[in-house]
């Protein structure tokens, strides 16, 4: 299928041929029966592989998924050279999905987070024995101004999946971080949204690789994250935070891009 037939704010599921995204999907599955979504197979083609090829396996993903779910199921073949964010941008993308396998292209999170970099909306990564849950949901606040942008994500899974909060305020010296979990227990107030807080003994630079070590205990389905602002050298050389906090998580993580381009006339 064509860009040109897409229509606007599916949920994405970037898809490796060699098997179908089953814990993906299903993901998808619950994203978009509950936000009233459609979901779209999204491969990126390369020189080694034909178009023919690939049409035959999506398009056959996409019959056998039409009597399992309320939403409607699609597909679109890219160039592996497209301008992806431009992509995404264009057809006002609701979410794209990640699932991450032992082998083949999204073996590890490493590409998926370069090409997500400049996204607007959140990103998912899902591992092939992770199990999709919005029951609970850990959310690590740290001290920039944009981690507020987390709220709106949490006031919507809570009303929409009735999700359970837990606010993780990062434990440091000065106090923006705590605002910052103030501004969002404001706006889950607002709306009679259920939440709790949970104490972090690290700052801000170590919040969320410590929320990951209390998912398990905490029983909670899903970890929400912000990606870094900016890459470091350190990021560069040995992969940014986020990416370690997803290669670790045993829940799937979903990621929102700091947006401090918002917040020029606050810093």
């Amino acid at each position: 299928m064509t860009e040109d037939n897409l229509t606007k704010e599916q949920i994405y599921i970037a898809v490796d041929l060699s098997h179908f995204p089953e814990k993906g999907f299903d993901l998808a599955s619950q994203i978009a029966n509950a936000h009233e979504k459609s979901i779209c197979f999204l491969f990126f083609l390369n020189k080694k592989e034909k178009e023919d090829t690939a049409e035959n396996i999506l398009s056959s993903w996409c019959d056998q998924q039409k009597d399992k779910i309320k939403c409607n199921v699609t597909y679109c073949i890219l160039s592996d050279d497209i301008d992806f964010t431009d992509f995404m941008e264009r057809n006002e993308a609701a979410a794209i999905i990640f699932e991450l396998t032992e082998e083949g292209v999204y073996k590890n999170c490493k590409k998926a987070l370069k090409i997500c970099r400049e996204l607007r909306i959140p990103y998912y990564f899902i591992k092939s024995n992770q199990t999709v849950n919005f029951k609970r949901v850990l959310v690590p606040v740290g001290f920039l101004v944009e981690e507020r942008e987390k709220g709106v994500f949490c006031s919507g899974m809570g009303r929409i999946f009735q999700s359970e909060i837990l606010l993780m305020t990062a434990n440091d010296y000065g106090s923006r971080a705590q605002q910052n979990t103030e501004a969002i227990q404001a706006l889950m107030d607002k709306q009679s949204l259920p939440y709790k807080f949970i104490t972090a003994k690290k700052d801000s630079f170590k919040v969320e690789l410590e929320a990951v070590e209390k998912v398990e205990d905490l029983q909670v389905g899903l970890l929400l994250i912000s990606a870094s602002r900016d890459y470091g050298m350190d990021d560069i050389l040995f992969g940014p935070k986020e990416q370690k906090v997803i290669n670790k998580c045993t829940v799937p993580v979903m990621v929102i891009n700091p947006r401090k381009d918002l917040y020029a006339l606050c810093s």
